[in-house]
């Protein structure tokens, strides 16, 4: 937060500056409890989160509540994209590779059953179109989405395992508790609006598996 602060700051210093794109997170639109349909005006509530221990997800939230508080007022123009979780092939010479650690570790036993619970993706490209058209268009403003759709985990799993055959799961991997829950639904209007065309989960998972594969992380 005083990092946010201080580039705050050091905007309100400099006259050439007309735009400020921050990557915010899902986690700064998950109410408690979940809407039917959530869209871009749902907000955490960051004083639960913290309470509940969810030290990042009380930063973005807080993060980016300061930023639309302080833009409100001023001529530049404030965009905030709220991505999911982002899966794909990093920028070549990067150091680690994030989120796809957490792919990397499903594939190789680190998750054997399907919670019941569902996840939503976007990949790395369409994440980085969204920022750079939120930037060029001088019509965007505000918050944006930036996810495909979200799986249940039964569905997620089951495609790992089409995917990469060789995925520790369980026999019975699958939930089939009679409360099975929907996977969360969303409202995209805003983020359509953006004009980027995104990939599917499927091929999302699979363009990710095939980097890990290419890298020598997975046999």
């Amino acid at each position: 937060m005083a990092g946010t602060k201080e580039m705050l700051d050091s905007i309100n210093k400099c006259s050439s500056i007309n735009c400020l794109v921050l990557t915010s997170s899902m986690s700064a639109a998950a109410p408690v409890p979940e809407p039917h349909i959530k869209d871009e005006s749902h907000w955490s509530d960051d004083n639960a989160q913290l309470k509940r221990g969810s030290i990042y997800g009380c930063l973005k939230t807080r993060q980016e509540k300061l930023c639309t508080e302080w833009a409100k007022g001023k001529s530049i123009r404030f965009c905030a994209i709220c991505p999911t979780m982002v899966l794909g092939a990093p920028v070549e010479g990067s150091s680690g590779i994030s989120t796809m650690n957490s792919l990397l570790r499903w594939l190789t036993g680190g998750r054997s059953t399907a919670p019941n619970d569902s996840m939503s993706f976007i990949d790395v490209k369409d994440c980085a179109a969204h920022h750079v058209a939120a930037l060029e268009n001088i019509n965007h403003h505000g918050r944006y989405f930036s996810l495909v759709e979200s799986w249940h985990w039964n569905d997620i799993l089951s495609t790992l395992k089409e995917l990469y055959p060789e995925i520790p799961l369980d026999t019975q991997f699958k939930y089939e508790g009679s409360d099975i829950i929907v996977p969360t639904k969303f409202n995209l209007e805003r983020m359509e609006s953006l004009g980027v065309e995104v990939i599917g989960i499927k091929e999302i998972l699979a363009e990710s598996v095939k980097y890990l594969r290419d890298s020598g992380l997975l046999k």
